[in-house]
């Protein structure tokens, strides 16, 4: 029997490569690509050998199960450093998941995706596949996952949909209940992030704003309805509390919706205004 240990080893390092550096990035560690290529190394390396060494000697299942979870649990620790043994327990399990969701596309696509020696050579890549076509396939998966990793970090960067604001203008104050929106991109003329209210929720602040003669302007919005326009008006300060925290923002743009808005709030604030790193620990006083 004749065993191509090469491919064997290659695409068991790829996969691995490939897979760790999704895990790292989900647990946001620090990518080392020597880490993870000396990783991914010695998990070619165990899995070469034990696909030979099961060529000839048999296993219990019990054995064989532990032996190969064992080894994906504990292939991301040289992978990289840890500052938490649980970011490290985070990883091992999100490599173990991004092995499973890996394999079980493969298996979907290719059900006779099984090690299995026929005319005498040992076929352990995906039937029919060749070892390069399965190296893209790792590559493309990274990829992937990378994407959607971002898309799920950026997110978690955002403390809460809703949140309580405080609007300081003058000596008004005025408070109203507001929903992070992701999808809220306005921007003011200086570029700033402009949040949105029912005209009704800041009557009070429009009022004081016209008395003291304050600078508006016009936001452009586009809808499915077509573009319009929004009336502005520029707050003196800007509170936004959340989980005992709050965020407070100096001179920010607030257009004006002369419809109520949909939900049970009456500020769409844009994600910008509400990253988890900019909210700190309030002190003194709560808001009103």
């Amino acid at each position: 029997m004749v065993v191509y240990v090469d491919e064997l080893f290659l695409d068991n390092f790829c996969a691995d490569a490939a897979l760790l550096y999704c895990a790292v990035r989900t647990v946001r560690g620090d990518v080392s690509a020597w880490r993870i290529a000396l990783a991914a190394a010695l998990g070619a390396a165990l899995g070469t050998g034990y696909a030979i060494f099961t060529l000839y000697y048999a296993l219990p299942a019990a054995v064989d199960f532990l032996l190969r979870w064992g080894v994906l649990l504990l292939l991301p620790l040289p992978a990289a450093r840890y500052k938490r043994a649980h970011t490290c327990l985070l990883c091992a399990l999100a490599f173990v998941g991004y092995m499973a969701a890996f394999a079980g596309i493969l298996t979907a696509l290719f059900a006779r995706g099984q090690p299995s020696a026929a005319g005498g050579a040992l076929a352990y890549t995906v039937f029919g596949i060749p070892s390069g076509v399965l190296v893209a396939a790792c590559v493309a998966f990274a990829f992937l996952a990378e994407k959607l990793v971002r898309r799920l970090l950026a997110r978690a960067e955002i403390v809460a949909c809703t949140c309580r604001c405080v609007l300081r203008l003058g000596g008004q104050v005025v408070e109203a209940e507001g929903f992070v929106d992701t999808g809220n991109r306005l921007r003011d003329r200086r570029g700033r992030p402009v949040a949105v209210a029912e005209r009704s929720a800041l009557s009070a602040l429009l009022a004081q704003a016209i008395l003291s003669r304050r600078e508006t302007e016009k936001i452009a919005v586009r809808t499915v309805n077509g573009r319009s326009s929004l009336p502005a008006v520029r707050v003196d300060v800007f509170e936004i509390y959340c989980g005992g925290r709050v965020h407070t923002i100096e001179d920010v743009t607030v257009a004006l919706s002369p419809r109520p808005l949909a939900g049970e709030y009456r500020l769409i604030l844009p994600a910008s205004l509400a990253k988890e790193k900019d909210f700190r620990v309030r002190e003194g006083k709560d808001a009103p």
